[in-house]
């Protein structure tokens, strides 16, 4: 909701009016569809299904993401804490900075948060990386400018090869343990990280370039630009 509240909020003649408007409007359908799932079932037992299964988290069957293995792992009496912290960095955590940072490219703060949402959420499959994969043609511009495209390659290669294989020697074997897969989805979601912040780093050196020109020289002598 937040690129397309900063859309129109861009494009609106007043910015709070825009923005406000498109929360209204997005308030309004979520109650719609609420409204009309509760007339059709007569019971609101479908948000804990749906919603709710989400966030509470109570299926621990393992899988590509990050969430499986830190609450098989923990004590019980912990486990509120870290549900609420895990999913605030799921979700919210990185929404206010990064929306402040894009606020002039909406379309890149939706792949970015995107990406994110499919690297730290609840119950993450290969189609939820797809989805966002799908959209990195759209930045284009920016590859020349990303320094880690065969580091996140080799991450993206060894870990999706590795996966299949300690599955089977984990759960059918019985030759290896979780620590084997979860090793490598840990890895994979690292892989995943590189990506995004290569990527946003690749759109500041860009418009750097952009506002700088390609050269840049101190005290006469060409320099490098280096993020750091």
């Amino acid at each position: 909701i937040a690129p397309v509240v900063l859309v129109f909020a861009q494009r609106s003649k007043s910015s709070t009016t825009g923005a406000i408007g498109v929360l209204a409007l997005f308030g309004a359908a979520c109650l719609a569809i609420t409204g009309l799932n509760y007339a059709v079932i007569h019971s609101w037992s479908f948000i804990d299904a749906t919603l709710g299964f989400i966030f509470f988290y109570r299926d621990l069957q393992p899988n590509i993401g990050l969430f499986w293995y830190f609450f098989t792992e923990m004590f019980e009496h912990f486990r509120t804490m870290f549900l609420i912290t895990f999913q605030m960095n799921a979700t919210v955590l990185y929404l206010v900075p990064l929306s402040l940072k894009l606020r002039k490219e909406p379309l890149l703060l939706a792949t970015v948060l995107i990406a994110l949402m499919s690297i730290f959420r609840s119950y993450p499959s290969v189609g939820d990386v797809s989805f966002y994969l799908a959209l990195l043609p759209l930045w284009r511009r920016c590859w020349k400018f990303m320094a880690h495209n065969f580091v996140v390659f080799c991450f993206f290669v060894v870990t999706l090869s590795m996966m299949p294989a300690l599955w089977q020697l984990w759960i059918y074997s019985g030759s290896a343990n979780a620590n084997f897969y979860f090793g490598t989805t840990l890895a994979f979601s690292t892989g995943q990280i590189f990506l995004v912040t290569d990527l946003l780093f690749a759109h500041v050196k860009r418009d750097f370039c952009l506002r700088n020109g390609l050269k840049v020289y101190i005290d006469g002598k060409e320099a490098k630009i280096i993020l750091e």
